[in-house]
């Protein structure tokens, strides 16, 4: 029988369990850069909100798909 982890993996070089690491870790530079991006005027409230929010969305539904929620 073949490895979960290989079984749920994108096109086998990384698995499900990487992908939702590495978003989770995006989500949260997110939160950190984003309000300074804002105040800077280089990003607007909303797009900064959205993109966090996609970003948590990828996480849930990576999880959700690979039976770990």
């Amino acid at each position: 029988m073949a490895d979960p982890e290989q079984q749920n993996s994108v096109s086998g070089r990384f698995g499900v369990r990487e992908l939702i690491e590495e978003a989770q870790r995006e989500a949260f530079i997110r939160r950190r850069v984003y309000p300074n991006q804002v105040r800077a005027g280089r990003m607007s409230q909303k797009d900064a909100d959205r993109r966090i929010d996609m970003m948590e969305a990828i996480v849930t539904r990576l999880s959700r798909t690979a039976g770990l929620e």
